[in-house]
């Protein structure tokens, strides 16, 4: 049975898109669209990322008749790119680092441009010298373009060179654009795919600790409760916060969030033992939910071995935010004070997984925990996006830029 039967989705357009090419463009045009159409039907069915990249690869060599490709994805923290897959690499390239961006012209140059940057001869180049790795492969001619991400965000770069001088076109140039706008449909897809997968793990774990929260809950407002009336409104209380942090996870999609509130929402169950000091910042929907889960993580681990988990244990939240021409950064202390000595446990929960993947693989940030007798502290530092609304598609295809 065809993969699409399953599915559901047809794939009869791409190949009607592949016979019209054929009988109306010249030979070139019609191999280069046909290659297209059978890329976006992989696309489109194709659940193994890696397989999507290499297919792409070997397509690219294979049609723009050159000796080496690349995808490359720019890691957490926005300096390092590691090959993701490639075409026609010494072995022991695939899958390892193969430059910084910091250290490295050429990538940066890439990583800053809207349109594909083209090198006709390196030897001849003066915006920046060809990276190490490119050297070890005798390129003399390159080309490449970002791979769109979320959040006006690179994925990373797809490139490709020569071990002989070659001059590119404004053809090569576009079908590399389209080769590069179908990769970065797949990931993104694969991402939503991903986060939905993570946001049903994330409900049933919280579902199977939600009553040991509740009883933890009931034992602190017992301990500071004069009478059973005010026990009683006390935990009430607590329990409804506890609800409109999570309705404000799921609810998160449709509005933007100052982060003191966040916090403020996440927390309400101890904010007379907790301190926040801050300045103001609104987060978008997603690090709303992302920042709120790992919050939450980092309470309920507090609750269960930490601070509050001593009558006289408190929280201490601190952030700052460095603002730059097209980006910020968002810097938030979590300090624990009077609880037990902090110990670095044998092997990661669940929690902390979930802590690094939502703030390293979904918000493109760092976390640091530090364990210590004073106590428990992370600090998660993150990027921040404030300009929300889409950017408006191009009128007209990019043109290269060139030497």
């Amino acid at each position: 049975m065809d993969r699409s039967e399953v599915t559901g989705i047809t794939t009869e357009p791409y190949r009607l898109a592949e016979n019209a090419a054929a009988a109306l463009l010249p030979d070139f045009a019609a191999v280069r669209v046909s290659a297209l159409a059978r890329l976006a039907e992989r696309a489109l069915l194709e659940s193994d990322i890696e397989r999507l990249f290499a297919d792409a690869v070997s397509a690219v060599a294979s049609i723009l008749a050159v000796d080496c490709v690349k995808v490359l994805e720019l890691l957490p923290g926005d300096n390092d790119l590691v090959l993701r897959a490639g075409f026609g690499w010494k072995a022991g390239y695939v899958g390892s680092i193969v430059t910084a961006k910091e250290r490295d012209g050429y990538a940066r140059h890439i990583l800053s441009t809207a349109v594909p940057v083209i090198t006709p001869d390196f030897a001849a180049e003066t915006r920046f010298n060809a990276p190490q790795y490119l050297r070890n492969h005798d390129c003399v001619s390159a080309m490449s373009t970002l791979i769109a991400g979320r959040d006006r965000k690179a994925f990373g770069v797809l490139g490709l060179c020569t071990k002989k001088r070659r001059e590119f076109n404004a053809h090569d140039s576009l079908f590399l654009v389209a080769v590069a706008n179908l990769l970065a449909g797949a990931i993104q897809r694969q991402r939503l795919e991903e986060r939905h997968e993570l946001m049903i793990r994330e409900l049933r774990h919280r579902s199977g600790n939600l009553f040991s929260q509740l009883l933890a809950l009931f034992s602190q407002t017992a301990r500071n409760s004069r009478t059973m009336a005010e026990l009683t409104n006390n935990y009430q209380a607590r329990v409804l916060a506890l609800a409109n942090a999570h309705r404000l996870i799921a609810e998160a999609g449709w509005t933007t969030v100052s982060l003191a509130g966040l916090l403020c929402v996440v927390l309400e169950p101890y904010l007379d033992r907790t301190s926040l000091s801050g300045p103001d910042v609104e987060l978008a929907p997603d690090p709303t939910f992302s920042l709120s889960a790992a919050v939450h993580e980092l309470a309920a681990n507090a609750v269960k071995h930490g601070s509050l988990s001593r009558p006289h244990g408190r929280l201490e939240l601190s952030w700052s935010v460095v603002r730059r021409l097209q980006s910020s950064t968002l810097t938030l202390d979590w300090v624990e004070r009077g609880g037990p000595p902090a110990r670095r446990p044998r092997r990661s929960g669940f929690g902390t997984r979930l802590i690094g993947l939502v703030i390293e693989r979904q918000m493109n940030g760092n976390v640091h925990a530090s364990y210590t007798r004073q106590g428990f502290s992370m600090r998660i530092v993150v990027p921040l996006v404030h300009e929300r609304r889409p950017a408006e598609a191009p009128k007209t295809a990019p043109e290269a830029e060139t030497t």
